[in-house]
């Protein structure tokens, strides 16, 4: 008999740890199912291109790394889906959620989501209704929109630091590195 409950003692000590452990937030797509896959496909809306997304995220992802920081960056388009999701060596697999979050954000409401942040604190109103939409949630700095002239046609996100104002400035290394550099939307030569 004390075979059994050992046998269970064991498997329960076994199973606790995965059980116990935190949940982790990542991004996620729905798959689609074979009738949709095989439907027409509409193009991506308008947005930044690929070329100086990756290198605006690369940058922004080499700026926090260079503070110690393991970041992710999030590059999206005016419909707020990702063009780029880069994600640093060691970054935790939630900051991929938390820099979509931002992304999202600043490409709806047109302004960074630091901004945001700081109306959301001091408008209930604004605050509950960002929360509620599980694309935007509650705010924090991070998300800088990407303009053409005053058109928002995307925005740039970073997550991962110890500080809302860390993410920022990374990200704005990484929109500099682009914009008003003609050479890194260029895209490269082939190799004959």
């Amino acid at each position: 008999m004390t075979r059994p409950i050992f046998a269970r003692l064991t498997l329960a000590a076994t199973c606790a740890p995965l059980v116990l452990a935190p949940a982790h937030a990542q991004l996620t797509f729905t798959t689609p199912g074979n009738e949709a896959a095989q439907a027409p496909r509409s193009l991506r809306e308008r947005g930044p291109a690929l070329a100086p997304a990756l290198i605006a995220a690369q940058t922004a992802v080499e700026a926090c790394e260079d503070r110690g920081y393991q970041v992710t960056v999030v590059v999206v388009d005016s419909a707020g889906l990702p063009v780029v999701v880069l994600s640093g060596n060691g970054a935790a697999a939630i900051t991929q959620s938390i820099a979509m979050g931002k992304a999202v954000s600043s490409v709806r409401n047109g302004k960074p989501s630091a901004e945001l942040a700081a109306e959301a604190r001091a408008n209930p109103e604004l605050a509950a209704r960002l929360a509620a939409d599980p694309q935007q949630g509650p705010q924090r700095g991070g998300g800088i929109p990407i303009l053409a002239g005053t058109t928002v046609i995307g925005a740039i996100a970073v997550s991962g630091s110890p500080d809302p104002g860390w993410d920022v400035e990374c990200a704005r290394q990484g929109l500099a590195m682009v914009v008003g550099n003609p050479a890194a939307t260029q895209p490269k030569a082939k190799r004959k």
